[in-house]
């Protein structure tokens, strides 16, 4: 079975809090913290959480085999900040040679840190028609690479609110982002997306299938956790809000606890 997300065991196992005892009870290190025992990952990964056990959990952007992740949860704020560590790890364990990053974020404009990273290369809110060019570029960026051994840098396009950019994109460009779903990780480009968990059954057909991995958070509605788990879970209101999120791929499942970088 294919192994793209998967433990990393060179840290000291740490004693996290269980949902019965509450976040409070442990003072959560920080992205930079976490990456410092780490140091150092390998090139190509991104640090995605830490498990119950305190071991990190990592993602090999060289290994296609989890295709697209879709981030959702009843919260938009926690789905970002999720997004936002995702992000932030990306750019903190890779040069700009290995990861490109390209953000589609209502809230864009206010994260400057990024915007003074050389990793940065596209930043627009997903209201602007600037996204349908995005998306041509990432199409023929795709196209250009399949059938080549040309696969760096690995880019990875982060899409804060999935349904507010889909709202703003042409049928044709609807298209071609979700044929980019399908296409993209095997020729290096990632699409990492959010969205509010009840308003997945508002997004076109298909679209939902484009993101074989998941990371759901807290969501309270049994029916939705069921059908965004693939009927792997039956309930998520039992992880802790804005804190605990479950990861679902082709590699297996893992509860993680979210690492915030510092402020």
């Amino acid at each position: 079975m294919a192994e793209n997300v998967y433990l990393h065991n060179g840290i000291n196992t740490r004693d996290l809090p269980i949902a019965a005892t509450g976040p409070d009870t442990y003072e959560m290190p920080t992205l930079e913290e976490v990456l410092d025992e780490l140091h150092p990952l390998p090139a190509y990964s991104v640090k995605m959480g830490l498990c119950e056990d305190g071991l990190p959990l990592i993602l090999d952007l060289t290994d296609p085999s989890s295709g697209s992740f879709l981030i959702a949860g009843d919260h938009s704020s926690t789905n970002f900040n999720l997004l936002y560590s995702l992000f932030t790890s990306a750019y903190l364990v890779n040069t700009p040679q290995e990861v490109n990053l390209h953000l589609i974020s209502p809230q864009v404009e206010e994260l400057l840190e990024f915007h003074k990273q050389p990793a940065f290369k596209i930043g627009f809110d997903p209201s602007r028609p600037e996204c349908e060019m995005v998306v041509e570029e990432m199409v023929n960026l795709v196209h250009e690479r399949q059938g080549t051994l040309e696969l760096q840098p690995i880019h990875i396009l982060a899409v804060d609110g999935l349904d507010q950019l889909l709202q703003s994109l042409s049928p044709e460009a609807k298209y071609w982002f979700n044929w980019l779903l399908g296409n993209g990780p095997e020729v290096g480009l990632w699409v990492i997306a959010t969205i509010e968990s009840e308003k997945t059954n508002r997004l076109p057909p298909g679209v939902l299938d484009g993101f074989p991995s998941r990371i759901l958070g807290f969501i309270q509605s049994q029916q939705r956790a069921r059908s965004l788990s693939g009927l792997s879970r039956n309930r998520l209101d039992d992880l802790i809000p804005d804190e605990q999120f479950y990861v679902r791929s082709v590699s297996g499942s893992h509860k993680i606890w979210m690492v915030q970088p510092e402020v």
